[in-house]
């Protein structure tokens, strides 16, 4: 991957509160946009060594953001997870978590009681032509022991994000890190008209099922074959197979095919055929979870429809309308709205502290936990007229 055309500048993207017990402060959240030879850009947050956007061209060689986000550190501050890193542990896990381990039922992820990596803001340097991001995770009774992790951001001339990141540990204690992007490669404001449009292909002969409430996995490994959840050819994003899904689209984790859990691989490809636009997703992580942001909110609906204990941004807090939502302010003044945009997040297998046939997460003191991710963002040659 060749970096050396890459140029990376640094300013101020905003300030959050830092409260003590003597007073109150405020720290620097510090934004980089690493800009290749292409023109081609991505731009870094420190707030949850995040991903603020990503701009690539499409078969016309314009250039265009395809990652959902917001303008300043008040939309990060409203709404959870979205572009940033989740950790220690992502997702939900089942109440009958060894007590050895942990006493909650959400390890520092979605919906966790204690502050997780997306919430906190991360000491960073430019280390030459990438920038380097770290965080220390201390000890608390919902977390044992102290986690130290350092993720290394590179940008490629070939328009190809590569994501390397390290864990260690003084106690055993569960580690299953993800990159929560959601992306649109029509535009990141070009909502669910557009994502209807994508499609989607998925190295994953297996799924796991999971209840449709809790997304809790009930342990069981399934076929993908007959079934919804079998895109290992090419498949539409189209809203009638959105709807037919439980839970109203994906929101499932696939068990990507591979010799070893360890290997990386290629794990999913998404084309926009009007824009020419294509992700490919490889990774060292034992499977993906997919999501095409079904519960962000959806105009005149009734919002008991809407879980919002589940959704990872807010709707508009200045539309009174009973029963209505005008979606969540984003970039540039755009809206998003259900199914305005989809996320591939390579990671461990969810839960797999309360099953013995799901790879462990458990990181022990002496070893290093590795996430090596890459987005690789391509052209379609042949655009259908």
């Amino acid at each position: 991957m060749t970096t050396e055309g890459t140029i990376i500048d640094e300013d101020g993207f905003g300030v959050i509160p830092i409260i003590t017990d003597d007073n109150r402060n405020f720290e620097i959240v510090k934004r980089y946009t690493l800009t290749n030879k292409t023109k081609a850009s991505v731009t870094l947050i420190t707030w949850g060594a995040g991903i603020q956007g990503i701009r690539v061209p499409n078969y016309r060689g314009i250039l265009g953001d395809v990652v959902l986000g917001f303008d300043d550190i008040d939309g990060y501050w409203n709404n959870r997870h979205v572009g940033r890193i989740l950790g220690r542990v992502t997702r939900r896990v089942s109440t009958d978590i060894s007590p050895s381990l942990s006493h909650d039922p959400l390890v520092s992820g979605i919906n966790n009681k204690s502050p997780g990596f997306d919430s906190v803001n991360w000491d960073s340097y430019i280390l030459g032509e990438q920038v380097v991001m770290s965080h220390l995770s201390r000890n608390d009774r919902f977390h044992p022991g102290e986690v130290l992790t350092q993720v290394k951001y590179s940008w490629s001339d070939n328009n190809e994000l590569f994501m390397d990141l390290r864990a260690s540990c003084t106690r055993p204690t569960p580690v299953d890190i993800t990159s929560f992007c959601l992306f649109n490669l029509a535009g990141h404001g070009m909502g669910s008209e557009e994502l209807n449009k994508h499609v989607v292909s998925i190295n994953a002969s297996k799924w796991l099922h999971s209840d449709v409430r809790t997304k809790l996995p009930s342990g069981a490994v399934r076929s993908v074959r007959k079934t919804k959840f079998d895109l290992r050819t090419p498949t539409e994003l189209n809203l009638k197979r959105l709807e037919s899904i439980p839970g109203g689209g994906y929101d499932h984790f696939f068990c990507v095919n591979s010799p070893s859990t360890l290997c990386y691989r290629f794990h999913a490809r998404v084309l926009h055929p009007d824009s020419g636009r294509v992700l490919e997703v490889n990774s060292n992580q034992a499977g993906l979870h997919f999501y095409t942001a079904n519960e962000f909110p959806r105009l005149q609906e009734d919002l008991h429809y809407w879980d919002r204990s589940e959704s990872p941004c807010r709707r508009d807090k200045n539309n009174n309308s009973r029963g209505k939502s005008s979606g969540i302010p984003a970039k540039g003044g755009v809206m998003y709205k259900r199914h305005s945009g989809f996320s591939i997040s390579p990671r461990n297998y969810p839960d797999s502290v309360n099953f013995n046939h799901f790879p462990s997460n458990i990181l022990y003191p002496g070893h290093d936990y590795h996430y090596a991710m890459a987005l690789k963002f391509g052209i379609k040659k042949s655009i259908p007229e």
